[in-house]
């Protein structure tokens, strides 16, 4: 964890010091170049030589949640203003370290859980617009899943508000189906019948929200939500015949039938 977001700040350089008590640890980022405090932070002694008063910020990623706490507690009797980032071993420490005036909690297991629901429902067509509120809810509300607070009750009413009538179907994309070979933006889907592409399942992978340059191919299985009217105006688009290639002659198709060019001639 602290090496992530130390790896984070070096490539913006940004100016910080690691208080790493592994002396190994301590040499590597020593070599490294980063400037490094070796000790304890969970020592006040140590923690006081950090120079705190003149931080942006400070990071706690300790895997020991009492430890955390008492680092906390002397960054908040040295530099009471200092925004403090912490990391929560269990859903109860979230509380203790917001009590002890930790601005932003995170607890890696719980957060992996929420993204999850992030995922899912953005899978599912939900927009990002709609899914944030209901995530951010939960964070302020330090992760209590079991207990509906009236602004996660809001972003989950609005949700379903919005898919209320709505139904996700999966079509596979056959040759000659005028969706083949372009792009979602060339395809156009929305525009022209309402629903929503969400998903493409191409060679048993699953590709969430495709991105706009992603082009369709024959057998595709394209998951798509819409209401009643937009899926029958899906199909009624799939039905439609593939337009043929600039400079090909009408009834040109003819030669790859048993059909005689003379019929078609005749028949136009």
């Amino acid at each position: 964890v602290g090496e992530h977001i130390l790896t984070v700040l070096e490539r913006l350089g940004v100016p910080l010091l690691v208080v790493e008590i592994d002396a190994q640890r301590a040499a590597a980022f020593d070599r490294r170049g980063v400037a490094t405090l070796f000790g304890d932070a969970a020592n006040s002694e140590v923690i006081r030589h950090a120079g705190l008063e003149r931080a942006r910020v400070l990071v706690v990623t300790l895997p020991d949640e009492a430890a955390t706490e008492m680092v906390v507690a002397a960054a908040r009797h040295i530099a009471p203003p200092l925004p403090i980032v912490a990391r929560a071993a269990t859903r109860s420490g979230v509380g203790r370290l917001y009590t002890l005036g930790v601005d932003s909690v995170i607890q890696p297991e719980l957060e992996g859980g929420l993204e999850v629901v992030r995922n899912t429902l953005l899978a599912l067509g939900f927009s990002a617009d709609q899914v944030q509120p209901y995530t951010d809810a939960v964070r302020s509300d330090q992760y209590d899943i079991e207990v509906f607070t009236p602004q996660e009750r809001q972003a989950l009413d609005q949700m379903r508000n919005t898919v209320r009538g709505l139904e996700i179907v999966w079509r596979r994309l056959e040759e000659g189906c005028p969706f083949v070979g372009q792009s979602l933006v060339e395809a156009n889907v929305r525009a022209r019948t309402g629903a929503s592409v969400i998903a493409i399942i191409r060679d048993q992978q699953v590709l969430p929200n495709p991105k706009s340059g992603t082009r369709f191919e024959v057998g595709d299985l394209v998951g798509l939500i819409g209401d009643t009217a937009q899926v029958a105006a899906l199909d009624r688009l799939l039905a439609t015949p593939a337009p043929a290639p600039p400079g090909t002659l009408p009834g040109a198709e003819a030669q790859h039938s048993d059909i005689p060019v003379q019929s078609y001639q005749q028949q136009l």
